[in-house]
C-alpha cells in the first residue's frame, strides 16, 4: 500500500491534468481518500508545495521511462514515448507539461523553475534520441534535432488537449504524422 503522501500526490496529479491547477481544492483530494483536509495540509502545507511534488513525481516517472527504453533502437524509443502519450490521451487527462503551461501565470517562480527543468530534460532526451536515430539511419530529420524535438513535444502534448474537443481520431492522426515526418 502506498503512503498517504503518495496517494495525495497521485490524486492531485490526476485532478490537475483532468481539471486544471486552479480547478481543484484540498477538499477534492481529502474526500475521495477518506482523510481530513488537515492530513493533506500536513504533507503539503500549500498548493505550490503540492505542485512541486507533482513535478518531482513526473521527473521520477520520466527517469524510470528512459531507463526502461535504454538500449533500444532510437525509433523504438520515440514510438514508446508517443505510446505513453496515447495512454495519457485515452485516460482523458492531458500532459503534465500542458497542464502546467495552461496555468503558468498562477504558478510560483519555484514551480516554474522546477517545471522548466523537467521540460528541458524531456526536450534533451528527445533531441539526443533523434540524433542517435539520425546517425544510425532509422530517423530522417528535415530540420535540426533540437527543432524536431520541440515540434514533437508541442505536437503530442497539444494533441492530448485537442483530442478532448475533436476526438481520438485526430490524436492518432497527429501521432502518425509525427512518425511519418521522422521516417520518410
Amino acid at each position: 500500500m502506498s503512503s498517504t503522501k503518495d496517494q495525495i500526490t497521485v490524486l492531485a496529479d490526476e485532478l490537475m491534468r483532468g481539471k486544471g491547477y486552479n480547478a481543484f481544492s484540498y477538499s477534492d483530494i481529502s474526500k475521495p481518500l477518506g482523510i481530513k483536509n488537515a492530513a493533506v495540509h500536513y504533507h503539503f502545507p500549500t498548493k505550490p508545495d503540492l505542485a512541486r511534488e507533482i513535478v518531482a513525481y513526473h521527473s521520477d516517472s520520466f527517469t524510470r521511462f528512459t531507463e526502461r527504453v535504454e538500449g533500444k533502437e532510437a525509433l523504438s524509443k520515440i514510438k514508446f514515448f508517443l505510446n505513453f502519450y496515447t495512454s495519457i490521451q485515452l485516460s482523458g487527462r492531458i500532459c503534465v507539461i500542458g497542464a502546467f503551461a495552461t496555468d503558468w501565470n498562477a504558478m510560483t517562480e519555484e514551480i516554474q523553475q522546477d517545471m522548466q527543468g523537467f521540460t528541458n530534460t524531456v526536450i534533451e532526451w528527445l533531441t539526443s534520441t533523434l540524433k542517435e536515430g539520425e546517425s544510425n539511419g532509422s530517423i530522417k530529420l528535415s530540420d535540426t534535432a533540437d527543432s524536431e524535438a520541440l515540434s514533437i513535444l508541442t505536437n503530442i502534448f497539444a494533441a492530448t488537449q485537442l483530442s478532448r474537443i475533436t476526438g481520438s481520431d485526430h490524436f492518432a492522426a497527429i501521432k502518425q504524422n509525427i512518425l511519418n515526418r521522422i521516417t520518410h
